[in-house]
């Protein structure tokens, strides 16, 4: 009978964990996150309004995944949904974020605030694939995938296109420096080659080469030789470093 009791009691807490409403989740999470419209439970549930440190993610669908409790540890299938930015990642309880099988697609208009001080406008669609991203402000930055833009239009004075934009991304040879990205691209007014060092603080050191190509009209060659930076025959030289932002506006 006891043993009977027993078995009731542990179906009881069983059933009552697995039905818990995803609201509780509120007062559990840090105060830069906050959800509204909460439907679902903690294990699978969805927010159909979210914000992290006050910008908006829209739509947050979740599901805790099964072979992580196996291994007595914590992960989430997410998936992130706004009109022009949709994400999906398996979130694992950690430290620090730690996310792995990331995916992202958006407009370029998301990273517009990074242009400002250069009066630029980005157009384009980019697509993220990372196999792994870890970050802690002032801590880590590990980052390995490829990103990829296309195509993506610089606007100011004039509309110039850098074509096909690939960048690969792996953890620096000494982890505590962050990531680097290696960029190329295809098809664009003109050739473009750099890289841009990630630092676990999230600060940013990038050094491009501009080359004219076939493509490259009489205006932007004219453009080119009064650039900061121009050499003869070895295009333009271009440095640019600043802070990044976890989320972009």
């Amino acid at each position: 009978m006891k043993k009977l009791v027993f078995i009731i009691l542990v179906a009881a807490v069983i059933a009552v964990a697995f039905n818990l409403p995803a609201r509780i989740l509120q007062p559990l999470l840090p105060s830069s996150i906050y959800l509204q419209s909460v439907q679902g439970t903690i294990w699978q549930g969805h927010a159909q309004a979210v914000r992290y440190s006050g910008k908006s993610l829209g739509t947050v669908h979740w599901r805790v995944l099964p072979q992580c409790l196996t291994k007595v540890s914590l992960c989430l299938a997410v998936k992130q949904q706004l009109p022009s930015l949709q994400s999906a990642f398996i979130l694992h309880w950690a430290d620090y974020w730690h996310l792995t099988e990331l995916t992202a697609s958006g407009d370029m208009k998301h990273f517009s605030p990074y242009f400002e001080d250069y009066r630029i406008t980005p157009r384009g669609h980019f697509n993220i694939a990372l196999s792994e991203l870890q970050f802690a402000q002032d801590e880590r930055f590990i980052a390995r995938g490829n990103i990829e833009i296309k195509p993506l239009w610089l606007v100011s004075v004039m509309r110039l296109s850098l074509g096909d934009i690939s960048a690969e991304i792996e953890p620096a040879t000494d982890p505590d420096l962050g990531s680097v990205l290696q960029i190329t691209n295809q098809r664009g007014h003109l050739d473009l080659v750099g890289d841009v060092q990630l630092t676990p603080e999230l600060s940013y050191e990038s050094q491009f080469t501009l080359m004219p190509n076939e493509n490259t009209n009489r205006s932007v060659r004219r453009i080119l030789r009064y650039l900061r930076g121009y050499k003869k025959g070895a295009g333009v030289q271009l440095s640019f470093d600043g802070q990044l932002h976890p989320i972009a506006d």
